[in-house]
């Protein structure tokens, strides 16, 4: 420890501590630790004594994971209205907005069976991903819609043909968008 740091809160003497996270952790659970050790300690201290946290570097990270949130909010509001727009069928609109949660819940799955966190980064990989899959739904239910407005296929044959048809392109379209992406996550920091 140094003893040539002078610090000062208020214009009164402090003792600052500096805590650093180790490499590899979660800043949202060193800090949510620190802050619940310090209020467990804080009990024992003596009369007069207290103790607060002057800089916080997870309040960025929270307001950065609440943006992201919003954002997906907003995409998800857009794509409902977009694909109502060019659809104009709510039953066309329900299929795409179904895939969102099933993406979701299965993407989160997966991240935790890995052991991925949770963090701005990875938020905006699931908005990323949530675009394709539903990108992908809307693709097949328009030509499922084509297929039905031929009046040829009842609902199933329509599904079938039309996926018969788009399977191969939607496929081809997420290789190469898988490698596009595949580099960025052998990148290490």
């Amino acid at each position: 420890a140094s003893y040539s740091v002078v610090s000062q809160l208020d214009g009164k003497p402090t003792a600052a501590i500096a805590i650093y996270q180790q490499p590899g952790s979660n800043s949202l659970d060193v800090s949510k630790g620190v802050k619940a050790k310090m209020q467990e300690l804080s009990q024992n201290f003596p009369a007069g004594i207290q103790y607060n946290v002057t800089l916080d570097t997870t309040d960025v990270i929270h307001a950065s994971i609440d943006e992201v949130m919003v954002t997906f909010l907003e995409t998800t509001l857009l794509v409902v209205l977009v694909i109502f727009l060019f659809l104009q069928n709510w039953r066309a609109v329900v299929i795409p907005c179904i895939t969102i949660p099933v993406s979701l819940i299965g993407t989160l799955a997966v991240m935790s069976l890995f052991g991925f966190s949770i963090n701005t980064l990875t938020l905006f990989g699931l908005i990323l991903a949530v675009a394709i899959v539903v990108d992908d739904a809307i693709v097949v239910v328009e030509n499922s819609t084509r297929l039905l407005d031929t009046g040829r296929y009842t609902s199933r044959q329509a599904v079938t043909e039309a996926m018969g048809e788009i399977t191969g392109p939607i496929v081809g379209v997420v290789l190469v968008l898988l490698a596009v992406f595949i580099p960025t996550t052998l990148v290490s920091g």
